[in-house]
């Protein structure tokens, strides 16, 4: 597997919504420009997938149907948003299928004009996204784990489920004439998975579906995927970088995992920001109304991790005094009809946690580009070897005892054009050093 490794491009078909009252409305228009490139992202924090295709149009594309000639696929279809887009991108490592379930255009492309040719960007962002932007969520779901209420919402708008994770903690839930996908965004804070102790999920959509899922969850079950090597996982999940020595590491190991460029550290332990926004110590404060009874508590995330990607803890201000405050006013008498108090409902239960957990995943972020690998999805952990930088020769590793290790995909973008192929990701831990504490 290389950056230029070639792809077997198969775009089939455009076909016009059949609500636009067009001639040409509901035809399928095969694609007769070339395409230039596909960029695909997936993100841990969107609720959608997205692309952007980009076309090389001499005019030859289709028929007008308002005027008999042929023109851009752009001009002449034309393209103005709502159309569906069929193709599949096939490499050595899987394929970007959209044949089946195609990707929609989401609105009038951009292009560059110039004479005879035409350079058009289509913007195309998954069906299920298009589906629940046009039908908004208004059903009350009444008083059920929240898990089970993502999964009947995601069966009401017939969505493919990849992964939901189940949680410990019940609600009702309203959809208030808002998007589905928006509502299940907004439960993702208060979520505590059953299995784990921290609140905070994601809730999010790659190529093989929805996933809804905790910050723990993903990283127990990909370090578990990893020591077992369950479907070949720690084979297509491993990356290795390093730089001078990549030459002599080529011969022994091949070259079908390796870093193609130098790691980009975005973010490495921001003190600053960390005290800031609490992300060691929080300082709780509640009053209730009923009692009139006021009461301070100090919470701390690192004492109480049980799932981390490494095992080296962050040195970290243990100052009481360094906490960021939330202050919460209860009021008793004036909770939700219909939704339980007895498990985990309040934002003084879950708010402070929550915020604390996802400020720990960003501890660490780093970008890198490999060879296109389409097993890679948002997620996923994976594990990077990093060398050791220094002129010594006794060595006991080649390998950097702690920046290299476990981390967590953030975002991914797989791009593809005429003459390279390769998945660009942003990386993200909360611990560092080789090995991870879970239980």
């Amino acid at each position: 597997m290389s950056a230029a490794g070639p792809c077997n491009y198969t775009f089939l078909k455009i076909v016009k919504p059949s609500d636009h009252g067009e001639k040409n409305a509901g035809v399928e228009v095969e694609t007769k420009g070339k395409i230039l490139g596909l960029d695909y992202y997936e993100s841990v924090y969107s609720p959608m997938v997205t692309a952007n295709m980009v076309q090389f149009d001499t005019g030859n594309s289709v028929v007008d149907s308002r005027t008999g000639l042929r023109g851009t696929l752009k001009d002449a279809l034309p393209l103005e948003g709502m159309e569906q887009v069929f193709f599949n991108v096939a490499t050595r490592y899987g394929d970007l299928n959209f044949l089946d379930i195609p990707m929609i255009v989401t609105g009038t492309p951009l292009s560059i004009d110039e004479p005879q040719k035409q350079v058009v960007n289509i913007p195309l962002v998954s069906e299920g996204a298009m589906t629940c932007a046009k039908k908004p969520l208004s059903n009350v779901y009444q008083e059920a784990r929240i898990s089970d209420i993502v999964e009947k919402i995601l069966d009401d708008y017939d969505l493919i489920i990849n992964e939901i994770e189940p949680t410990k903690n019940v609600d009702k839930v309203s959809g208030g004439h808002n998007s589905p996908l928006d509502v299940i965004l907004g439960l993702c804070k208060k979520s505590f998975p059953a299995d784990h102790k921290d609140p905070g999920y994601f809730f999010f959509e790659t190529k093989s579906g929805y996933n809804f899922r905790s910050i723990d969850g993903m990283i127990k079950e990909g370090i578990r995927r990893f020591e077992g090597n369950l479907d070949g996982y720690a084979d297509s999940h491993t990356y290795k970088y390093f730089g001078i020595l990549d030459a002599k590491l080529d011969q022994q190991d091949g070259n079908d995992y390796k870093v193609l460029r130098p790691p980009l550290v975005k973010k490495d332990q921001d003190q600053l920001n960390a005290l800031k926004h609490g992300k060691y110590n929080v300082r709780v404060c509640t009053l209730n109304t009923l009692t009139h009874q006021y009461q301070e508590e100090i919470k701390n995330l690192l004492l109480n991790l049980d799932t981390t990607l490494g095992d080296v803890q962050q040195e970290h201000v243990d100052n009481q005094d360094y906490c960021k405050s939330y202050t919460y006013v209860l009021n008793p008498g004036a909770s939700t009809k219909g939704v339980s108090e007895k498990v985990l409902n309040s934002p003084v239960e879950y708010e402070p946690m929550a915020n604390m957990r996802y400020g720990m995943l960003h501890t660490q972020l780093i970008d890198i580009q490999v060879p296109c690998n389409m097993e890679l999805e948002a997620g996923d952990v994976i594990k990077l070897w990093l060398e050791n930088i220094t002129q010594d020769e006794k060595l006991l590793s080649i390998y950097n005892q702690h920046r290299s290790g476990y981390y967590l995909i953030l975002h991914l973008c797989h791009h593809f054009d005429t003459d390279n192929s390769y998945t660009s990701m942003t990386l993200a831990r909360d611990t560092y050093g080789l090995y991870t504490s879970t239980s």
